[in-house]
């Protein structure tokens, strides 16, 4: 008897196959067939005919992992059918970390991610992601932070690791792939692992390949060279014999070709990319590469010294005209409970005069009285990149989601859903099968999930039905916290989180550990 009968739907198996009209039995928290089972016993038949059964949908960037454990990011996730977030984007980890370490790393990462609620208790990676197995209402896929394991082996300190820390951080990092993580993420225009040069990520990425993991990298750029970023990731490949896995990679037909020729060169290498013409990071991003040289509280106390902030103020009015020439079109997407707070959602042009008589001034002041937790939207306007990213044959999805502040990036609640309504209903961008492929196979095979991200018996049965003619981001810039819509049924390891459209069970997530690389 299967414990769910879903009969009369579109099947669309995840592979890019086109769908077929079929039936598909949950039992176990496994599917058990699919075809024409008519007339088969089940403890709950759903006639989903006019859906679309498809698999459950596998977020590759997404700074969830505190709002999963808060039980604030459930609905955001499972009413666009996503079942599965993986941790540590751009290497933002807690894990390997000794207290005095653990202590910069909570600061440092609080303005993605919020604080730690007081009854969560670790000491190592396993008792971390204890925390999640069972509690949380999707699974979630660990992966080794790099910029935990850099503060852990080397400190914030802005030199190269000598030899025994690179040691060290092959330890770590071989520790994390023995937890079962599927890979290293690190993120280089962040710190202190931006201070990592070339050697040590080809040195912790050897570790990696050991395991068949993957090397996922937020390439340094965004204050610098994309390109030079992107052709450091290619190093790392060929030098670790690793595959590669690009994070939120928007760019022109000439680095698209860069990936292609090193593809055709014998490097494994992939890259998401989100359905929306935004950025979103920290407000200390705009700050020069010298000025992060320790650990969050010292870089807090220079915020407040004049020489800091007149040494630093050509390079902030830099990144702006650079990056953003409009500063209307940077928006204050977060901000911590004080005299700023209020300007949530308001452009950065409005922080002039209340927070400071300069952009830069403005810039330091909120940084310093905020204690660095100010995140940003960074608009732009281009639909030839946006188009070139999201239907490269290279690219899956990935939605960087932030789920902190009154004003969040819509990607967080929307980007899959987009992907569906606009990228393929309403523009044609990409063929329905080919975008669920990229959201469930893809990630699968990308991140050693074999048993998921596919229809097929045998295989976990995380699910989503959905109507194709009614999904719908509602998320957008003014509320970004807007859930999606057009999703009957999300079914994480076989128990229902939706059902019928309403929220059900929201503790069946696991920890999907990759037990063989």
């Amino acid at each position: 008897m299967f414990d769910w009968l879903l009969t009369s739907g579109t099947v669309i198996d995840g592979t890019g196959s086109p769908g077929v009209r079929a039936d598909v039995g949950l039992e176990g928290g496994r599917i058990a067939a699919v075809g024409s089972l008519a007339g088969r016993d089940a403890r709950r038949t759903v006639d989903v005919a006019g859906s679309v059964v498809c698999p459950g949908f596998i977020d590759v960037h997404s700074h969830s992992e505190f709002s999963l454990l808060r039980g604030d990011a459930d609905e955001a996730r499972l009413r666009q059918g996503i079942t599965t977030d993986l941790l540590a984007p751009d290497g933002f980890a807690y894990t390997p970390a000794s207290p005095s370490r653990l202590a910069d790393l909570l600061t440092y990462l609080e303005v993605f991610n919020g604080p730690p609620d007081k009854s969560w208790e670790w000491s190592s990676p396993d008792e971390y992601l204890a925390l999640f197995d069972g509690r949380v209402a999707i699974n979630v896929a660990p992966q080794v932070g790099f910029l935990a394991i850099r503060a852990e082996a080397v400190g914030w300190d802005p030199r190269p690791a000598d030899p025994s820390e690179i040691g060290h951080m092959q330890e770590l990092t071989r520790r994390g792939m023995e937890t079962g993580a599927s890979g290293i993420q690190v993120g280089l225009d962040y710190f202190p692992a931006g201070h990592a040069g070339t050697d040590e990520l080809i040195a912790v990425a050897r570790v990696v390949a050991e395991y068949g993991g993957v090397y996922s990298s937020h390439v340094r750029g965004i204050r610098g060279d994309v390109a030079a970023g992107v052709e450091e990731a290619l190093e790392v490949g060929r030098k670790a014999g690793v595959a590669v896995h690009i994070s939120h990679l928007f760019g022109s037909d000439e680095l698209y070709q860069v990936l292609t020729d090193a593809r055709d060169g014998g490097v494994d290498v992939t890259f998401d990319a989100y359905p929306y013409m935004a950025a979103s990071s920290h407000l200390a991003f705009c700050l020069p590469g010298w000025f992060d040289d320790g650990p969050p509280e010292r870089l807090i106390s220079k915020l407040g010294d004049p020489a800091v902030r007149a040494a630093a103020a050509p390079h902030i009015e830099e990144f702006y005209r650079r990056y953003v020439p409009d500063p209307g079109n940077a928006y204050f997407s977060a901000l911590p409970a004080g005299p700023y707070q209020h300007l949530q959602g308001r452009p950065l042009t409005e922080a002039i005069g209340q927070a400071g008589p300069t952009l830069a001034e403005a810039v330091c002041t909120l940084l310093a009285e905020c204690r660095m937790r100010v995140l940003m939207i960074y608009r732009w306007n281009d639909e030839a990149k946006l188009r070139r990213a999201m239907t490269h044959p290279l690219g899956m999805v990935g939605s960087d989601g932030l789920f902190r502040g009154t004003h969040p990036h819509p990607r967080g609640f929307g980007a899959h859903a987009r992907v569906l309504a606009d990228l393929v209903r309403a523009r044609g961008w990409l063929e329905l099968s080919d975008a669920i492929r990229r959201m469930t196979s893809m990630p699968a095979d990308r991140y050693g999930l074999g048993d998921r991200g596919v229809i097929r018996p045998g295989a976990a049965a995380d699910v989503t039905v959905f109507d194709p003619d009614r999904i719908q981001d509602r998320a957008t810039f003014d509320n970004g916290r807007a859930t999606a819509e057009g999703v009957g049924y999300v079914f994480v390891n076989g128990e229902a989180a939706i059902e019928s459209g309403r929220l059900s069970h929201t503790s069946a997530g696991r920890v999907l550990r990759v037990s063989s690389h």
